[in-house]
């Protein structure tokens, strides 16, 4: 899986003025992510942009055209801690379930059933401000919110606890690659994440990742 991160407009527009000096300004970050997926492959994604006028991120908003054969699967936690798959097909130009989410914070699963890579595009606003991801005790299936690669605790603010369980899934070898934590340190590292990848999470309790984040 490769993603890139593209920043394509960072609009400044004066709102007002209060007094003589304070100015009240409106800031949105346009911008895009490419994600490409093998052929014939699994791929652990993310959508990290808000997309559709009402920023609901339903998946013909975030995803809306695919190779025939492009199936999204989104692991949904139920309150009681189990869970299951919601899946939708992408099949003669359209997707099967035009309800499905796909949030800033959530993971999913995409395969491409195509006989060559499809590179996805997201397009939208980035999140900004106080932006909190509820973990709950249990297996949950997350993202960062924010468009950034880097260490999942050190940059990007995951809130580890000892017996936590970080699974990143391989889409070379379409295995997962467990990281824990044991007395507060990572075994055997602190997990890597690229722009637009997903997560499984297995929580030892309820957490929320809360990051603050601004574009300036």
């Amino acid at each position: 899986m490769r993603t890139q991160l593209i920043l394509t407009t960072a609009a400044l527009g004066l709102a007002g003025a209060i007094g003589a000096q304070a100015q009240v300004y409106s800031v949105n970050a346009v911008g895009y992510i490419n994600v490409t997926v093998p052929a014939k492959k699994f791929a652990m994604i993310a959508n990290q942009l808000n997309a559709g006028t009402d920023k609901a991120n339903k998946i013909t908003d975030v995803i809306p055209t695919a190779k025939d054969g492009t199936i999204v699967y989104k692991y949904v936690r139920n309150a009681d801690g189990t869970g299951g798959y919601a899946s939708a097909g992408f099949e003669f130009g359209e997707w099967s379930d035009k309800t499905l989410t796909l949030p800033p914070g959530a993971g999913f699963f995409l395969y491409n059933g195509d006989a060559a890579a499809q590179t996805l595009t997201f397009v939208g606003e980035v999140p900004q401000g106080t932006l909190t991801t509820s973990l709950g005790a249990g297996l949950n299936q997350v993202a960062s919110q924010v468009p950034q690669a880097g260490l999942l605790e050190t940059v990007l603010g995951y809130p580890k606890a000892d017996g936590d369980i970080v699974y990143k899934f391989d889409t070379a070898t379409q295995n997962y690659i467990p990281n824990s934590v044991e007395f507060g340190s990572w075994s055997p590292a602190e997990p890597v994440v690229a722009v637009a990848e997903g997560l499984f999470v297995n929580k030892a309790a309820a957490a929320s990742w809360t990051r603050t984040f601004s574009v300036n």
